[in-house]
C-alpha cells in the first residue's frame, strides 16, 4: 500500500478522521503497511515495540470481537501499556501499523482526535457495563 492508500486509511478511522490531511499524510509515511492473508496473525508488538495497528482492509479478530476497516487496535497499550494482542484475520487484511510514539504525538497535537478517542473508551466502558 502506498504513502496516500495509508494516509486514506488513517483518515477513515474515527480517531483521525478530524486530523489535518498534511499530518496524516506524515504520520502515515512513518507507518508501515503489511497485508496480513487470512489465517494469519498480527500482533500490537513488532520487533520489540509496542504498535497501534488501523484496519485497512478485511477483518480481524480476537476475544474482542471482530474488527473492520477503520478499527484502531492497539490504543490500550499506547496508553497504559496493557499487553499486547494478537489479532487472527478473518479474511484477507490489511494494517497499517503505527509506532505507539507518532500515535501519542498526534493526540497530544490533535485535540479533535483525543476527543474521538475519548468517546470511543466511553463507548467501550458503556458497553461492559452491567
Amino acid at each position: 500500500m502506498e504513502l496516500l492508500g495509508r494516509a486514506r486509511a488513517l483518515a477513515r478511522t474515527a480517531v483521525l478522521a478530524e486530523v489535518p490531511a498534511p499530518a496524516l499524510v506524515a504520520l502515515a509515511a512513518r507507518g508501515r503497511a503489511r497485508d496480513v492473508p487470512a489465517g494469519a496473525t498480527v500482533a500490537t508488538r513488532r520487533d520489540g515495540s509496542d504498535v497501534v495497528l488501523v484496519v485497512a482492509a478485511g477483518r480481524l479478530t480476537d476475544a474482542a470481537g471482530d474488527h473492520a476497516p477503520g478499527a484502531v487496535l492497539g490504543v490500550d497499550g499506547a496508553l497504559v501499556g496493557a499487553a499486547p494482542i494478537t489479532l487472527t484475520a478473518a479474511t484477507d487484511a490489511a494494517v497499517v501499523e503505527i509506532a505507539v510514539d507518532d500515535f501519542l504525538d498526534v493526540l497530544a497535537e490533535h485535540g479533535a482526535a483525543t476527543t474521538a478517542l475519548a468517546r470511543q473508551l466511553a463507548g467501550r466502558v458503556r458497553a461492559r457495563a452491567p
